[in-house]
């Protein structure tokens, strides 16, 4: 029963833990009348909570981004007031989440409208290099209105509770994704400045003393996570972890996917049917996910095999690292494939679209410590190779993000557990080989 209660005791730490991750020191305080009237800067929190894949490596991130948060006061009257510079990468974004880590309201980069004389690079087919390129978001202590058309401009809106009344705190997670190449980790721009001020303020934001600042970060823990070999497993251990042909599924919430990874092995999957109730009352997101990426996942153990193959079609995107001149139309902004370690929830390494082999459309991931990488598992031979990470049990992520409206086959059209009707080549397929002489020696692969 070990490994039933290790996940479970994993996802309930998250819960308990009451605000965002990495969060809980910067609780909510009140704020003085008189500071709130001339705003309070409160970006140097943004900055130095930047997550650091060696400390803050939880909650499956993206290696390929960086992650700035804040928490915040939902105090009458007041609100959030963001301004920046649009950056030299592929993809920004500002969410907004309740106490369950769910994702309440969200505004990615070509949703918001530039200052007036600036351009947003981010639309498809805009210049990426303008030189004038800054705007001004907004949080709004509130519920969202229920029509689109009765939105404030460039506003995303922080809930309420059941009562109607304003959640009593907030968290916001600032996301940038792949700077281009020789840009700095903001992309050239300083960190946004976040200012708690009156609603409708209209006093200028005086430019904070935190907006270049960055966080002391150390690198060494997740490269042993990812050059190490797999820790021997328990000699009492009989449970299983997942199924012999991985099960790909769309994530829906926190506890249906605490669920999936628990439950679904041949021991217990006669328990999973038990939990589907009650998975609806808990909303969609969760574990701080995005608005703009829709995920499907499968749990993994090398105890089926030490190498796992997997195969899908690889969506089209804007190739933007060498700082392509114009924002691309494809079928998605961004994806990549990430394998995961579920119980700690840290990734051990991912693979954004950029960095995968693809032929005709089609990409093939290998997954095995360095010590089981099959010889053919090179981008000669079409494959991408991922370490596996020092825990026999993991987890594969695939994420999608911001799908062109004609893209019916992305993650974020398919159905819970019918994934493959709408997906179709898009959803992986997984096989485990027995070791790296196995997969050499059967694998179909060409090698140019």
């Amino acid at each position: 029963m070990r490994r039933t209660i290790r996940p479970l005791l994993a996802a309930a730490s998250v819960l308990v833990a009451g605000l965002p991750v990495g969060l809980g020191a910067l609780a909510p305080s009140p704020i003085a009348p008189a500071a709130a009237a001339a705003g309070v800067d409160l970006t140097c929190s943004l900055a130095l909570t930047k997550t650091d894949p060696d400390t803050i490596n939880l909650a499956y991130p993206d290696e390929a981004a960086d992650y700035y948060s804040v928490v915040f006061p939902n105090l009458p009257g007041m609100r959030l007031r963001i301004t920046g510079q649009f950056p030299h990468a592929r993809y920004i974004s500002f969410n907004v989440y309740d106490p369950q880590l769910r994702p309440i309201d969200a505004i990615a980069d070509v949703e918001i409208a530039p200052d007036r004389g600036s351009r947003n690079p981010f639309e498809a087919g805009a210049r990426r290099g303008a030189k004038a390129r800054t705007y001004t978001a907004y949080v709004d202590f509130g519920a969202a209105p229920d029509r689109r058309r009765d939105r404030a401009p460039n506003t995303i809106y922080s809930g309420e509770m059941a009562d109607g009344t304003p959640l009593p705190g907030s968290g916001l997670i600032y996301r940038i994704y792949t700077p281009d190449r020789g840009r700095d980790d903001f992309g050239d721009v300083p960190i946004p400045t976040v200012t708690l001020e009156r609603t409708g303020s209209t006093d200028p934001v005086t430019p904070s003393m935190c907006e270049q600042l960055t966080k002391p970060t150390i690198t060494f823990l997740t490269e042993l996570t990812q050059a190490g070999e797999v820790l021997p497993e328990p000699v009492d251990s009989a449970l299983p972890f997942g199924y012999e042909t991985p099960r790909w599924r769309r994530f829906e919430n926190l506890p249906a996917a605490v669920a999936d990874n628990a439950l679904e092995n041949p021991t217990l999957e006669d328990a999973r049917p038990l939990l589907d109730p009650l998975t609806p009352y808990f909303g969609q997101g969760g574990f701080l996910s995005n608005i703009h990426n829709s995920y499907v996942y499968a749990a993994t153990n090398r105890a089926y095999g030490k190498v796992l193959v997997t195969r899908f079609r690889a969506p089209t995107f804007p190739d933007t690292r060498d700082g392509a001149r114009r924002m691309d139309a494809a079928q998605v902004r961004y994806w990549s494939i990430c394998q995961t370690e579920f119980y700690s929830q840290r990734y051990i390494a991912c693979r954004q679209d950029d960095q995968v082999v693809s032929r005709r459309g089609w990409a093939t991931v290998v997954v095995s410590t360095p010590g089981q990488r099959p010889s053919r598992a090179t981008r000669r031979c079409g494959v991408t190779w991922m370490p596996w990470g020092p825990v026999p049990e993991g987890a594969l992520l695939l994420r999608h993000m911001l799908p062109a409206d004609d893209f019916e086959q992305t993650v974020a059209v398919a159905e819970y557990r019918k994934e493959r009707r709408t997906m179709k080549g898009y959803l992986p397929r997984s096989t485990y080989y027995a070791d790296a002489e196995d997969f050499d020696a059967n694998a179909a692969l060409r090698c140019r």
